[in-house]
């Protein structure tokens, strides 16, 4: 019976506010995972399956940041030119 691993990164404005929000979830051996594969194949399971969904999780919402600041930088200045 697996279990359920959930990463998410939050990007915050000054107050408080999500800017942009990733996830990535995965599932993890348990208890009887452990017995059936060995400790060593189930840390192996887990330690992948935590470090694939960190860099998805990370990867995704810097991703999605820099995405956000761009548009937002290109939009000032519109704003700021008057055209």
């Amino acid at each position: 019976m697996s279990k359920t691993m959930k990463i998410t990164v939050t990007f915050e404005d000054e107050k408080g506010e999500t800017i942009v929000t990733k996830e990535s979830v995965r599932t993890v051996p348990y208890i009887e995972e452990i017995d059936e594969q060995g400790f060593r194949a189930a840390f192996h399971d887990l330690e992948t399956a935590v470090l694939e969904s960190r860099k998805e999780a990370c990867d995704g919402a810097v991703s999605e940041y820099i995405e956000n600041m761009s548009q937002k930088k290109q939009n000032f200045k519109v704003a700021k030119t008057g055209e």
